[in-house]
């Protein structure tokens, strides 16, 4: 607080904004910010299976991202999707998406019978171009990280 040092002036008391106090606070909150939010994201943790083809370019729309976790279950861009009747959760909600082009991610432990059942239930769903997510393979020959 500062005061007025003129005698003539009756005013009292002069207001002075100190901003050092809170550009320190703003500092600190961009710093806890910065820190949090890449905890923030939460994902299906998959097992991809290695291949050795190269990856395609896909078109300006995004599409529709299938995952079948070690467990079954089946997700639809991180929705779940259930994991019991397919025909009756997977494909109303592929026809209410309207999806057209869709990429298969499935987990290396999940038998294939079960990746069958969900391209059947795409397929019937009006999925028309797919794509199947893998994970690339070292100049050496062992699965990339």
């Amino acid at each position: 607080m500062a005061f007025r040092t003129t005698d003539n002036d009756d005013l009292g008391e002069m207001a002075e904004i100190n901003v050092t106090p809170l550009v320190d606070v703003m500092l600190v909150l961009l710093i806890i910010f910065m820190i949090t939010a890449p905890m923030l994201t939460q994902g299906l943790t998959v097992q991809l299976p290695t291949a050795e083809g190269k990856s395609f370019e896909l078109a300006s729309n995004q599409p529709a991202k299938i995952t079948v976790a070690a467990s079954g279950a089946v997700y639809v861009d991180g929705s779940p999707a259930g994991s019991a009747n397919l025909e009756a959760t997977l494909g109303p909600m592929l026809r209410a998406r309207r999806v057209k082009r869709a990429l298969l991610e499935a987990d290396t432990g999940v038998p294939y019978g079960r990746v069958i059942a969900v391209l059947d239930v795409m397929n019937r769903a009006g999925v028309e171009q797919l794509g199947m997510i893998t994970q690339p393979k070292e100049p050496d020959g062992r699965p990339r990280r």
